[in-house]
């Protein structure tokens, strides 16, 4: 395959092959070269078919981009930058993360010891506007188990979800409490607590950081401790979101990431799925350090979630979350080059653990939106209600889509109205009726016919766009 300067072939989306990686999930859907693999190709082909690729991004939750030469962390951001020329750089995440040398949006997944867990998130869902999408990069795989960035449809999570725990996040809501050292811990299992304030804010100026905070549109920062010189914050958030684009209920928060039971439970986990005894004796052992830490010791993780009214999320209730994302979970191994893009709003990454000390990912993230309006306000079924006048005894009415809708007996007379129409009248309306149905039908027929024709006769992409092949996919 080429390596110059120039490309092979045109353009066009029918210049790669296109795949899916998880026939069941239909996540991600992986993009490959025809002809070039070169990197000069990947990026003149990610300006030119930007819109695809984003509404591939959209209907498949993320993208893999696998194949092509991107050697180091400057080739994965000139791509990347490609496909999202609007790049940001701040970071109000908890994971301890270092930018890469010659770039200025590229940074390490996770600066924490790689056999560490990472539960499934959308990336920094906690906070005000989260970036809408995620781009990770692979310089070196894991050359033994474990290691991946496995994806979860967190759609799915949110329309799975037990009934009556779901109300109860609704109407609860969340509680976070976020707590950052001046110094960040080193040994330690809780990730965030590895972060500290000054690292995550790039400044030691106290003032700086509440000006930022400002800015953000975050709640602003108390500095407790013996020495003030503690940060932390306290605010309520929603468990769930509208997707920005679909409007479809996303589950958005980091619950399954910050409960205390996470870290031994992922590393069970892992155990089940790679049968390496290593995770099993580590989750034996980390489970009695953290009930003795957080159960017996009163210990709270550096992002505390509890329910909104102050009380703890329980470990059944966290595992009925777990339960529901690792039975919606899909792991792929990485590839030397390999670019995962994400759509932040519906699916969850997370990592994998490995002994593999030599693996090295790397991210970006897109500009940030504002969550706020796609919130879900909880509204008690009275309310409806009392709102549209009517009462619970209305037992003909049903909740659809957050309103109370009259049932059909109350709306639908006794009888049907007599017509006020003569038989003459009558036969010319229905004649009329006819032949404007039969016009419909011809021009509906040639336009399928037309369709037809140029789908499945000579366009090329009936062979590379998975579009085409709906029916196939879903028969």
């Amino acid at each position: 395959m080429s390596t110059s300067s120039t490309f092979i072939g045109s353009l066009d989306v029918d210049n790669v092959t296109t795949s899916l990686l998880d026939e069941k999930s239909k996540l991600p859907l992986i993009i490959s070269p025809r002809l070039d693999d070169s990197l000069e190709f990947l990026c003149h082909w990610l300006v030119a078919n930007r819109p695809w690729v984003d509404e591939q991004i959209l209907n498949y939750g993320a993208v893999l981009i696998r194949g092509f030469q991107v050697n180091d962390a400057p080739e994965f951001e000139r791509a990347i930058q490609s496909l999202q020329p609007s790049l940001s750089d701040s970071y109000r995440g908890t994971s301890p993360r270092s930018v890469f040398a010659g770039t200025k949006y590229t940074f390490s997944a996770a600066d924490a010891p790689v056999n560490y867990p990472i539960a499934q998130h959308c990336e920094m869902s906690f906070l005000a506007s989260p970036p809408k999408q995620l781009y990770f990069g692979c310089l070196q795989e894991s050359r033994t188990g474990g290691g991946e960035t496995a994806l979860c449809d967190f759609r799915s999570v949110a329309e799975q979800l037990d009934g009556s725990l779901r109300k109860k996040f609704e109407s609860k809501k969340l509680q976070y409490r976020r707590r950052h050292y001046n110094e960040g811990e080193k040994w330690t299992t809780d990730v965030g607590s590895m972060l500290s304030w000054r690292q995550m804010f790039g400044t030691s100026d106290k003032s700086k950081v509440e000006e930022l905070c400002r800015e953000e549109g975050a709640p602003q920062p108390q500095w407790i401790g013996q020495n003030k010189d503690t940060f932390f914050q306290e605010w309520q958030d929603e468990p769930f979101v509208r997707h920005p684009v679909t409007n479809e209920v996303v589950w958005f928060n980091h619950l399954q990431v910050f409960h205390w039971s996470t870290f031994p439970c992922e590393l069970w986990y892992a155990f089940c799925r790679l049968h390496d005894v290593r995770f099993l004796f580590r989750s034996i052992f980390f489970w009695v350090i953290s009930i003795i830490k957080y159960v017996f010791l009163g210990h709270r993780m550096a992002l505390d979630l509890r329910f909104g009214d102050g009380t703890d999320i329980s470990v059944s209730e966290a595992n009925q979350v777990r339960k529901i994302i690792h039975k919606n979970m899909v792991f792929s191994s990485w590839q030397k080059g390999d670019i995962m893009c994400i759509d932040n709003f519906s699916v969850s990454h997370g990592r994998q653990p490995t002994y593999d000390l030599g693996r090295k990912i790397l991210v970006a993230w897109s500009t940030p939106i504002n969550k706020r309006s796609l919130q879900l306000p909880y509204i008690e079924e009275e309310d409806i209600a009392e709102e549209v006048g009517l009462t619970k005894e209305s037992e003909d009415a049903v909740i659809f889509d957050d309103k109370l809708v009259p049932g059909a007996v109350i709306a639908t007379p006794d009888c049907t109205p007599v017509s006020t129409l003569t038989r003459a009248e009558s036969e010319d309306l229905r004649d009329s009726f006819a032949l404007s149905m039969e016009k419909i039908a011809r021009n509906d027929s040639f336009l399928n016919v037309s369709a037809r024709g140029s789908v499945g006769g000579c366009h090329k992409r009936n062979k590379s766009c998975p579009v085409q092949h709906m029916d196939e996919l879903f028969a």
